[in-house]
């Protein structure tokens, strides 16, 4: 991000993170023109925090800038969904085992309940997915590293497609719920050998079952984790 005073990276982050969500959300498609105009009346804002948060969001691979034609929501073929989850499987664990060491109870319990309402959703797929990144953040959060935190979000961008696939399916819904419940009750006992090798499992399943549902030709259509 470019220098620029105190009101402008504000908006500029408010703005990144509105588009990032509309982009991992599907509410921005693969292939669609952003425009510095029409989103800045969409969120509000000027043309210039929107012109630095697409350059913020094109270093983070969700957005693509050519010259001459503008930005584009980038589409991700199933090399770039791979490469996405074996990052996460370098960044996740990690973060899980300093949050092992440094988590306080508020941050648990919210973990607690985060699990609690995942299981008695069952598959209601929105409300899934919500639950699924709610939880992944405060594990992040609860690392204590902004760096992290700006890792994960250069990786977050798995598309709404894969993660709808995933969460639609009875077997990889129970074994992400059961990895939550293991890696919540590593974090209560600060076992962060255990946090991490529970979120590296946790991660490495769903990149396996990516690549069975490519091989499926299963991301066609609506088809997310």
């Amino acid at each position: 991000m470019s220098d620029a005073g105190p009101a402008l990276r504000t908006s500029t982050l408010r703005v990144r993170e509105a588009i990032q969500h509309a982009i991992v959300t599907g509410a921005l498609a693969p292939g669609e023109r952003l425009t510095a105009e029409a989103l800045a009346h969409r969120f509000g804002t000027s043309r210039t925090p929107v012109r630095e948060a697409l350059l913020s969001l094109e270093a983070e691979g969700l957005v693509a800038i050519a010259p001459h034609r503008g930005a584009v929501v980038r589409a991700f073929d199933a090399a770039d969904l791979v490469e996405l989850y074996e990052l996460r499987a370098v960044i996740e664990p990690y973060a899980a085992a300093r949050a092992a060491e440094r988590i306080d109870e508020p941050t648990l319990a919210d973990l607690d309940a985060n699990c609690a309402r995942a299981a008695q959703c069952g598959g209601d797929v929105d409300e899934q997915i919500a639950l699924n990144e709610a939880f992944h953040r405060l594990v992040i959060g609860a690392a204590g590293s902004p760096r992290l935190e700006v890792a994960m979000r250069a990786v977050a961008g798995i598309p709404r497609a894969f993660r709808t696939v995933f969460w639609r399916d009875d077997a990889q819904r129970t074994q992400s719920l059961f990895c939550h419940g293991e890696l919540v009750r590593a974090l209560r006992a600060r076992q962060a050998g255990l946090a991490e090798a529970v979120m590296r499992l946790h991660v490495l399943g769903a990149k396996e079952f990516l690549l069975q549902v490519v091989g499926d030709g299963g991301l066609r259509g609506d088809g997310g984790g």
